[in-house]
């Protein structure tokens, strides 16, 4: 269990508390009208030592809450550098510009056993909240063990790492099963789409993509124009749009990516889609 952040961690121009605890990011936005909640409570106190907002740290989201986190966000930028949306909720990019982007790491082990779909889906969530360090550098000691799960040294070049991050997902699947792997070796979207395509137990091509031929654990890879691309992993179908886990992106749009996040804004049937592999048996 993560007990607290480093100063080191956070995104700050302000001290990071010594001793807050329970502070990993709940996986859902906390807003106004929860009532009796830990996570609150954290955050209240959190604005408390930020804003001095003299608010009650009683649990309970109500206005004063709402409008301390408004200031916040008006007044920091996420782990990123990003502007924070003032919208008085605490999201994802919120919660760890209050707490630092360990905050939203998963520390835990890797699983110990299950199928090769639920360890791949579970493993790269435990990565969520992973940054570059610095941001924009496609370096630091976690992003640096993708860029070798690809084969690749990260200190001879500057390596785009969304196909890596899968790269090292998947070879810690196989290797805690014991099993053979099973996604072919580049750090390339288009190769490997091309690869991917020959030897996946699933291909679904852009012009077939629909939510029903779409499962958990598949691959989608996207051109994002000028040779280049991206890809990631689908963790959910929720009608037309998926929940993804990439690695390289970000979790407010643009087209920047400096870490691992969880992403609920991508369609099934996304532009620029080249289609979806399926490496899990």
């Amino acid at each position: 269990m993560l007990d607290r952040v480093s100063n080191s961690a956070a995104n700050s121009d302000f001290p990071v508390a010594a001793a807050v605890l329970d502070i990993r990011y709940p996986e859902k936005v906390i807003k106004r009208g929860e009532f009796n909640s830990l996570p609150v409570r954290r955050i209240q106190e959190r604005l408390n030592e930020t804003l001095k907002a003299n608010l009650i740290e009683d649990g309970d989201f109500g206005e004063a809450t709402e409008n301390a986190v408004r200031l916040f966000q008006a007044r920091h930028a996420g782990i990123g550098g990003e502007e924070l949306e003032v919208d008085g909720e605490v999201g994802q990019t919120t919660w760890a510009a209050l707490f630092g982007a360990e905050s939203i790491y998963n520390y835990g082990g890797l699983p110990a056993r299950g199928d090769l779909r639920s360890l791949v889906i579970t493993i790269a969530a435990s990565q969520i909240g992973v940054t570059e360090r610095p941001i924009g550098s496609n370096r630091g000691p976690q992003v640096d063990e993708y860029i070798r799960a690809a084969g690749l040294d990260p200190a001879q070049g500057n390596y785009p790492w969304c196909v890596c991050f899968l790269q090292w997902d998947f070879r810690k699947a196989a290797q805690t099963l014991g099993t053979p792997l099973t996604i072919p070796r580049t750090a390339g979207v288009h190769a490997l789409w091309e690869l991917g395509q020959r030897t996946a137990n699933d291909v679904v091509r852009a012009g077939a993509a629909k939510p029903s031929a779409i499962r958990p654990g598949m691959i989608f890879l996207m051109d994002t124009g000028g040779g280049k691309g991206h890809a990631g992993l689908v963790e959910a179908v929720e009608g037309d749009r998926l929940v993804t886990i990439e690695g390289n992106t970000n979790d407010g749009g643009s087209r920047e990516g400096y870490g691992v996040f969880r992403r609920r804004t991508r369609k099934v049937a996304m532009p620029g889609l080249l289609g979806y592999l399926d490496f899990c048996s």
